[in-house]
């Protein structure tokens, strides 16, 4: 009988290791955005006091059409997620870093 040798890289190791290329770290940054971005939204429809369901009868679309907007963000037209925000009444600031 073998026995399994247990790995002792931890996962940040594994981590600062895959994103060592300039590549893969850009891919991670912008995936970092499309995921604070999914939050954004989610939490927007949550404070709205919003399901799914509830929005999309807002909106007049599918709750698989709110799902797909917030599984997918990046996808979504700017228009789509201004609405979006609209019926949940949240506000979107854009903010350029090192402006005041």
């Amino acid at each position: 009988m073998t026995t399994r040798k247990k790995h002792s890289t931890t996962f940040e190791e594994l981590k600062a290791k895959v994103l060592a290329s300039p590549e893969a770290r850009a891919a991670y940054n912008e995936s970092q955005k499309t995921w604070k971005l999914r939050e954004f939204l989610i939490q927007a429809r949550e404070r709205a006091g919003f399901t799914q369901t509830d929005l999309a009868a807002q909106l007049d679309v599918s709750p698989s059409n709110i799902s797909r907007i917030e599984n997918n963000p990046d996808h979504a037209n700017i228009k789509t997620i201004f609405k979006y925000l609209d019926a949940c009444n949240a506000d979107v600031d854009f903010v350029i870093p090192g402006n005041k």
